[in-house]
């Protein structure tokens, strides 16, 4: 064994990554120094490979602790660190975008707070809350989406910026559609909720329910053609995983597949599910008879929490 094989040995196992051959080939320079020294000083080549192996090996458990500590430090850089990838330009994005947002939202509530009508039956200008809101909602929605998938993250590759402009194009006209609902219906109600201003008498409200054709209609232009675009773009997306989290994705399913193809695994999962449906059944019944079926149908949401933690349970079991 000569010296580059005796570093190589203290890193088995780890990823080479650039940090990490950093790391080794400053560790491999002090021990050919620590070995030229001993020549020098009239000691054969292989007496003073062995002699400087031997205080290398002296401090092997501080060698294994700077190496794992640096392992966790490439790691952390290559994979979790979400800042190595995020320049100073794009955080100003996400800080102005979230300021704009910030600023509809308090916009929205000082005109839903102050600019109230006199004489309708509405306590609040609902009408102007949402106007005044959406154009910075809107902005907002479509600048982070677009950072977002043009973003590269720990485990994912960015989209190209083409790609994300219409991504943005796609939330910005859901966003869009979405804030221009209640603007167009709370619109339609203030013009049937009217006071006789001599009698007090209140009209009846026509507006509110003339004011649902418009707010559908709103689905046509806007709803549909970004429901429609997101809907293409995340189809038509291809695997930006990066190499390390496809391959734990694949361990991941390779292990759940081979955890539930087992006929015992399958077998008591099948009777856990059984037994807490039939029982989720029996009780959705009485409570039925006791407190009324319009809440007794609550006992499915609990059983559904409930089998999701024993599936849970039964995976987390399978991996050990």
């Amino acid at each position: 064994m000569n010296a580059q094989e005796l570093v190589d040995s203290l890193f088995k196992g780890y990823e080479e990554t650039p940090a990490l051959a950093d790391f080794k080939e400053e560790l491999l320079g002090n021990l050919n120094a620590k070995i030229e020294s001993l020549v020098k000083n009239g000691m054969n080549a292989d007496a003073a490979f062995a002699k400087a192996s031997a205080e290398l090996g002296d401090v092997s458990a501080l060698a294994n602790e700077l190496s794992l500590k640096k392992r966790k430090e490439v790691f952390e850089e290559v994979y979790l660190d979400i800042r190595t990838y995020m320049s100073a330009k794009r955080v100003g994005g996400y800080v102005t975008f979230g300021i704009l947002a910030f600023f509809g939202i308090t916009a929205g509530c000082i005109t839903l707070f102050a600019a109230r009508r006199t004489g309708l039956n509405v306590p609040f200008d609902l009408t102007a809350f949402f106007a005044t809101m959406m154009p910075f909602l809107t902005a907002a929605v479509a600048g982070f989406t677009y950072l977002g998938v043009t973003q590269e993250t720990a485990s994912m590759y960015p989209v190209s910026k083409k790609r994300g402009a219409w991504y943005a194009a796609a939330a910005g006209l859901l966003a869009f559609g979405l804030f221009t609902m209640p603007i167009v219906y709370f619109s339609g109600r203030i013009a049937g909720d009217i006071v006789d201003g001599i009698t007090g008498a209140t009209i009846p409200n026509i507006g509110s329910l003339a004011a649902v054709v418009p707010v559908i209609s709103l689905m046509i232009p806007f709803i549909l053609p970004g429901a429609g675009l997101l809907t293409f773009l995340v189809l038509t997306e291809k695997d930006r995983l990066k190499p390390w989290a496809k391959n734990f994705r694949e361990k991941t399913v390779a292990r759940e597949m081979a955890l539930w193809n087992d006929p015992a695994v399958a077998a008591r999962f099948g009777l856990f599910s059984g037994a807490i449906w039939i029982f989720a059944a029996g009780i959705f019944v009485l409570l039925g008879f006791l407190i009324g079926f319009k809440f007794s149908w609550l006992v499915f949401i609990f059983a559904t929490a409930f089998q999701l933690l024993v599936q849970g349970v039964m995976s987390k079991r399978g991996s050990e």
